[in-house]
């Protein structure tokens, strides 16, 4: 790949575009053509098929090549689309990396979370603001102020239940070249099971010292593992 790659990032469940704000700035400034997108299932009841479709739109937007970058529940739409000729790289930030068949649901063992409040096909992470906020900053480094999980968690929005429950039908990650950046102090998915997800899937693991969201932790250490990734060669799937 070179440096006229285009990137393009894809937010988790609860969230938007706006989680990226912070990278796409930092990249924008280094030359980097950049583009983040939001999912329809977030504040809906859309499914896979319509987040997938959503990265696909993007991806036609305009020219490739791309480089495709999903966190958490984004690994699943971008899983779904990735075949599309544009990509040349798939990156999974602390991300489901599902094969045909799986579910989010189906990958936690058949069952959502208890902390994952269901309520009229919507989830809610927590079933109230202060369950939310615990959940919250319990992934923050020591130090964090208090309302800045308040302030996080007042920008969830519920997530659709069939994204959690739909099935991938077609997995990407079998034929294109592949990163998973795994977050080691991760208290949402748990590193061991980001490591099997990265490991089944024969991806490069770049490991880093952070929470779930290592782009908003450590915003200028994130730029350096994308540029990293971008910059480097495509391996073969």
């Amino acid at each position: 790949m070179t440096d006229r790659s285009r990137i393009l990032f894809v937010h988790g469940a609860w969230v938007g575009s706006w989680e990226f704000a912070d990278v796409v700035a930092q990249l924008r400034e280094r030359g980097w053509e950049v583009d983040a997108l939001d999912l329809p299932s977030t504040g809906s009841t859309a499914g896979i098929e319509a987040d997938a479709a959503a990265v696909s739109a993007a991806l036609d937007a305009k020219p490739g090549p791309v480089i495709l970058v999903g966190h958490s529940y984004g690994g699943v739409p971008i899983t779904q689309a990735g075949d599309h000729p544009a990509v040349q790289h798939l990156v999974f930030v602390a991300a489901f990396v599902l094969d045909v068949g799986e579910s989010v649901q189906s990958s936690l063992g058949g069952a959502l979370p208890e902390l994952w409040h269901v309520d009229g096909g919507q989830v809610f992470l927590g079933s109230d603001r202060a369950e939310r906020i615990a959940m919250v900053s319990a992934d923050f480094p020591p130090g964090t102020p208090p309302e800045a999980a308040e302030q996080l968690a007042g920008m969830f929005r519920p997530q659709s239940l069939a994204s959690f429950q739909g099935e991938v039908s077609s997995a990407a990650w079998r034929r294109k070249p592949t990163t998973y950046v795994l977050t080691e102090n991760d208290a949402l998915v748990p590193p061991p099971f980001q490591e099997l997800l990265a490991t089944r899937a024969e991806a490069e693991i770049v490991r880093v010292p952070t929470g779930h969201a290592p782009f908003q932790e450590d915003p200028a250490g994130f730029v350096a593992v994308i540029e990293a990734i971008a910059a480097g060669p495509a391996r073969e799937g």
